[in-house]
């Protein structure tokens, strides 16, 4: 694709986020037609450009994303893609500080800070935020440190996620879906202009028990 190409040319590539990865949240987008997408943890911005094309491509919505952190030079980044400028929303915050505003949130990548209390204040904040058929991607499941825990965080709110097995590991919650034992197990992917396969195996489990009760909003769209 030729908007990889472009990227790859005008952002450094040293995010955590393999291009299987970027390529599930571009596919998902492009299926799913979010209005509302929000990113904790833009770090350079690039799966922001990815899902950000994918909106583009859609012809409607936006992407709110925020890092507190302000070296990696984000909002330089996309004004490198004018194409964006209508599309993507930066926010110089933590994931559970952004506007109330944002609501409701159709579409949820969760790639920020992955300690379990980290995730768990950004869940309490954003989960009753959720449009009716919304979905939440975790990301770093597999944790690059001890520390990392987004699983756990999950588990403790009471959500079922499927595991995707890619190399950073992620997980998919879906909010409007009921989970069957007997269910096969499926692939989510897509395919690179470099050929590369994105066919992740997901392995469909049960992670917590749905003890918690989350809140749908039906409120008024804001962007």
């Amino acid at each position: 694709m030729q908007f990889e190409e472009k990227i790859k040319q005008e952002v450094p590539q040293d995010d955590s986020t393999d291009i299987a990865e970027k390529m599930i949240l571009y596919t998902e987008i492009k299926k799913r037609k979010p209005q509302i997408v929000v990113e904790i943890g833009t770090h350079r911005g690039l799966t922001t450009l990815y899902m950000a094309h994918a909106l583009w491509e859609n012809g409607k919505g936006m992407i709110h994303t925020c890092d507190p952190n302000p070296e990696w030079y984000q909002e330089g980044n996309f004004c490198k893609f004018e194409e964006f400028k209508d599309i993507i929303k930066f926010h110089l915050i933590k994931g559970k500080d952004l506007p109330k505003d944002i609501a409701p949130i159709d579409f949820l990548f969760i790639d920020g800070f992955h300690e379990k209390e980290f995730v768990l204040e950004e869940l309490r904040e954003l989960m009753p935020r959720l449009s009716e058929n919304a979905v939440v991607y975790f990301h770093d499941t597999l944790g690059s440190n001890v520390s990392c825990d987004p699983l756990g965080a999950a588990k403790e709110f009471g959500l079922e996620v499927e595991i995707i097995n890619t190399k950073n590991g992620m997980a998919i919650y879906e909010h409007n879906k009921n989970f069957s034992d007997n269910t096969d197990n499926s692939s989510r992917g897509a395919t690179s202009n470099e050929g590369e396969s994105v066919k992740p195996g997901v392995q469909r489990v049960r992670v917590a028990s749905g003890s918690k009760r989350i809140r749908k909003t039906r409120s008024k769209r804001s962007i």
